[in-house]
């Protein structure tokens, strides 16, 4: 990977994930710094013999103020340039949307865990697993699905916003 510090710009890689990210006071100045590190990237590559699926390739801007709109600018990355995200991003997991609301993951981890609960009803008919076993189940698959990434959006308490979160999963738990 290449330097993970390039002017005006940051990157992290996991495995065969990269992102770079870049600060800036409109989408114009972030999308040039993201360019430059995406040139550097590609040029690292080529002495690395390693090569970059573009079609996987994405742009997410994220903003402080609330009800900021989609960037209209670009990211140029080789040949090509890549727009910025008008959904939500999955990075690692996590789908990140342009607040950082956590809102979208939050929906997408409480119907993996409402699926994994209706694959575990159907396993306790008359001759299916036991209530404790049942439970210990439930435990280890639904909670575990439904919960992931939750850290990111808890912060304890009757703090607004993550209020229904809970009382969503905790539904979904009884």
């Amino acid at each position: 990977m290449p330097s993970s510090k390039q002017p005006g710009s940051s990157g992290l890689s996991f495995v065969d994930d990269i992102g770079w990210w870049a600060e800036g006071r409109h989408d114009k100045e972030v999308a040039a710094k993201l360019s430059q590190a995406a040139a550097a990237a590609i040029k690292w590559a080529g002495k690395n013999g390693v090569a970059f699926d573009r079609g996987k390739t994405e742009a997410a801007m994220f903003w402080r103020k609330k009800k900021g709109t989609v960037a209209a600018a670009k990211v140029k990355v080789g040949d090509s340039e890549v727009p910025f995200n008008k959904e939500a991003t999955r990075w690692l997991g996590v789908w990140l949307d342009s607040e950082l609301t956590l809102k979208e993951h939050h929906a997408t981890r409480l119907k993996s865990g409402r699926n994994a609960m209706v694959r575990l009803c159907r396993l306790t008919g008359k001759m299916g697993l036991s209530p404790t076993n049942c439970r210990r189940v439930m435990v280890a698959s639904v909670q575990s699905v439904a919960m992931f990434g939750a850290e990111l959006w808890w912060k304890g308490g009757n703090v607004r916003g993550t209020t229904g979160r809970a009382e969503e999963l905790q539904l979904l738990v009884n």
